[in-house]
């Protein structure tokens, strides 16, 4: 039971930093697949499209945190209109959270080749804690908790296609920071702002280098920021590296057949921090996202 309650104490700090402002379990394949960061790039393709994510950390540890990522959406007809929806669900020991929400988007042509899309959304964030299940005798964690709020969401893109785009996005704003919400929530969701930005550019006939960065911000945190680049041939296989100013690294790999796109992380502390010296601190990451129609035609 000791070590149960080690693994929960653990799991509470991981929450602390995931539950204000979700910066811990961002993951490495932003560059790749980007709809769950900033849903107006949904744009980026013509046709309906699903991405799903997962991530594994601490994968030697009983209990220790996993995360999944759905992301979904189709165009309106012909219309400039687009909806789709974003999931998130992430369990660290006795905790779960996540949030779920639809959005529906618009672009606008701006130039024969550029354009602005913007999307906005809806849904509700989730927090339950299961601390009873640990201990029935210990008061530290005697009392469960169970929260639910409402969310909105807006995001803003302007790019080229199959060249490059930048965005910002504000994922997750809740009814409480906003007065509408209970003010005896427990649960602390703080607001989070995202800038993606990426970019295809040719070396030769053969070869493309796909560099892609994400910056986070949130109140009360660290300002992260993420830097990867990809090397592929001939638009179909890729290798790559991620850097992380929390002192993280990954290799990344992504294989594109038709209108499936495959991608693996590695993620690794290169710090050497107590934490790193005693537990595996490697993340395992996969990445699947199927476009319908025509499928990938370009690497954005």
């Amino acid at each position: 039971m000791k070590i149960k309650k080690i693994i929960a104490i653990m799991a509470l700090c991981y929450i602390h930093l995931a539950v204000k402002a979700q910066q811990s379990t961002s993951y490495s394949q932003y560059g790749t697949v980007v709809t769950p960061i900033n849903t107006a790039a949904s744009f980026l393709t013509n046709d309906a499209q699903v991405n799903l994510i997962g991530r594994y950390q601490w994968v030697d540890l009983e209990g220790a945190p996993t995360a999944y990522r759905l992301a979904a959406s189709m165009p309106l007809g012909k219309s400039d209109l687009r909806i789709g929806l974003n999931i998130k669900h992430e369990n660290v020991s006795v905790e779960k959270l996540g949030e779920a929400l639809v959005f529906v988007g618009k672009q606008v042509r701006l130039a024969d080749k550029d354009y602005l899309a913007l999307s906005v959304g809806a849904g509700v964030s989730y927090y339950n804690g299961n601390f009873s299940q640990l201990s029935s005798t210990d008061p530290m964690f005697t009392n469960d908790l169970k929260e639910t709020e409402g969310m909105l969401s807006a995001s803003l893109m302007y790019y080229r296609a199959n060249k490059f785009y930048a965005g910002i996005s504000l994922p997750r704003l809740t009814f409480s920071k906003i007065g509408l919400g209970s003010s005896s929530l427990q649960y602390d969701a703080s607001t989070l702002y995202h800038f993606t930005a990426g970019a295809v550019v040719p070396l030769g006939a053969d070869f493309d280098v796909k560099p892609a960065t994400l910056l986070s911000y949130a109140k009360n945190l660290d300002f992260q920021a993420d830097i990867s680049a990809l090397v592929y041939l001939k638009k179909t296989f890729g290798l790559g590296v991620n850097v992380r100013t929390e002192g993280e690294m990954a290799a990344l790999a992504n294989l594109l057949i038709k209108n499936l796109n495959i991608g693996l992380g590695y993620q690794f502390a290169t710090s050497n921090s107590p934490l790193s010296r005693t537990f595996n601190n490697s993340t395992y990451e996969f990445s699947i996202a199927y476009r319908f129609g025509k499928g990938f035609g370009g690497l954005l």
